[in-house]
């Protein structure tokens, strides 16, 4: 006859010590039952109590371990830190969004083209138990639209204007002589405010930011937002609004070369620099020419270059370095290729603070002329188009401030994300809105955004 066996059997602890090829000894805590419908016992819980190291057997010597993180909060520390480190002026005690989360989900949804607050709101409403098993502490509650716009307020404070350059420092990868573009972009829709941006033309990252109300404050921000950047050894480009003799003797003086469009604003220096290249009666430095085939025309780029001692002395003493730097003409001929038509040639006009008797100083000038156009065509049409900047509604000079830098992380991340793919593949990457459709799951975008990361 069969032992007769408890309804309610009692639970059973025993101490487990399992040794791992290191040497240390892993020490558990299991509690058990007896399960009569397996005849045999069952584990009800397992703790972790520590470990002993190699050769003790001690349990008073027990090591405790460190708590272990999920994947996903590791993966999402990289990108808060930066964020860490923005001046919160709200009381601490009272906080219920911690800020580095809020910035992670909208930066994440900007990666999706989310950028309104509604759709941020949304966003992490439907994705909440995704971010709660990413995100370490993540808050209960919902977020409503109000409480998203308001701390991009903050992020946009001037105080913390720097949170974009942090950013870049764990991207960016400087090359020796990078082209650094400078211009400024309306927002049309915020009643036609505007940001002057500063791009490494080369890697392709938005450096800097400054949300300007009138247009002709370009050209006071552009001297004070160059002195936020180490530029040494760069080559600074602006269009022709930002040439004024301030901001060049500040390139100078940040030990950085520049190469300024002219135009009428400039007028002497404009008249005589144009005079020079249409009497043709000087030995030019010509770069080799360049032809691009896109956008159903084809381009090519022509560059001559003279120094810039053949202006007279009265424009020399007002350009810091263009004494011994360089005069350009740069022209771009295109033709349509479903008709044939040839529109007249593009003739533009610069000084440069760039040697004239530096080795190929005609093909750096053509180079940095043509890089100039990357702030354009991969910076302001992204944002424009990616990430509806352009249709940005607002009136707030901080949240439009918070809202534009945060478009231009999500925008650096992107811009990077191509760039490792081209590294990995050897081949050209897909746009920025594929990019956008292949990382369509949080976790594929952590991954993505953390391989980028250079620390």
């Amino acid at each position: 006859m069969s032992r007769p066996r408890s309804d309610n059997p009692k639970e059973h602890t025993s101490i487990i010590r399992a040794k791992r090829k290191d040497g240390w000894t892993y020490v558990q805590r299991v509690v058990s039952v007896y399960d009569p419908k397996i005849k045999n016992s069952r584990r009800i819980s397992t703790e972790t109590l520590g470990k002993l190291p190699p050769g003790e057997t001690d349990l008073e010597k027990l090591v405790p371990l460190e708590p272990r993180r999920r994947k996903g909060s590791l993966q999402v520390a990289k990108i808060a830190a930066p964020a860490q480190k923005v001046i919160d002026p709200r009381d601490p005690g009272r906080i219920v969004y911690p800020l580095d989360i809020v910035f992670c989900v909208i930066l994440l949804a900007a990666m999706q083209g989310k950028t309104s607050c509604t759709e941020i709101a949304e966003f992490w409403h439907q994705c909440r138990p995704l971010l709660s098993k990413t995100f370490p502490n993540f808050p209960d509650e919902e977020i409503s639209h109000d409480t998203v716009r308001r701390i991009t307020m903050i992020i946009g404070k001037d105080k913390n204007a720097a949170l974009i350059e942090r950013f870049v420092e764990m991207l960016h990868s400087r090359l020796s002589h990078p082209v650094i573009a400078v211009d400024g972009q309306v927002v049309r829709a915020s009643r036609n405010s505007s940001v002057l941006n500063i791009m490494d033309a080369d890697n392709e990252l938005i450096l800097a930011q400054q949300v300007i109300r009138e247009k002709n404050n370009e050209i006071t921000h552009a001297s004070k937002l160059i002195d936020t950047l180490d530029i040494r050894g760069a080559i600074v480009t602006a269009d022709a609004l930002n040439t004024q003799t301030e901001f060049a003797a500040k390139i100078i003086a940040e030990k950085a070369d520049y190469c300024l469009a002219l135009k009428a604003n400039q007028d002497l220096t404009y008249e005589q620099v144009r005079g020079f290249f249409e009497l043709g009666t000087h030995e030019y430095k010509t770069a080799r020419p360049s032809v691009t085939d896109q956008g159903g025309k084809i381009t090519k780029r022509k560059t001559r270059v003279l120094p810039g001692t053949l202006l007279p002395e009265e424009i020399l003493n007002k350009w810091v370095g263009l004494d011994e730097g360089s005069i350009v003409e740069a022209v771009t001929d295109t033709v349509k290729k479903k008709n044939g038509e040839i529109p007249g040639p593009q003739v533009r006009y610069y000084i440069s603070s760039l040697r004239y008797d530096a080795p190929n100083v005609e093909q750096v000038l053509h180079r940095a002329i043509r890089q100039h156009w990357a702030i354009e065509n991969k910076g302001h049409w992204a944002l424009d188009m990616a990430f509806n900047q352009d249709r940005l509604q607002c009136t707030n000079a901080q949240y439009l401030a918070g809202r534009t830098l945060l478009n231009k992380i999500a925008l650096n991340f992107t811009t990077k994300i191509q760039t490792r793919l081209e590294e990995v593949t050897g081949k050209e990457a897909p746009s920025k809105p594929v990019i956008r459709a292949r990382l369509n799951k949080i976790e594929d975008m952590l991954v993505a955004m953390n391989d980028c990361i250079r620390i």
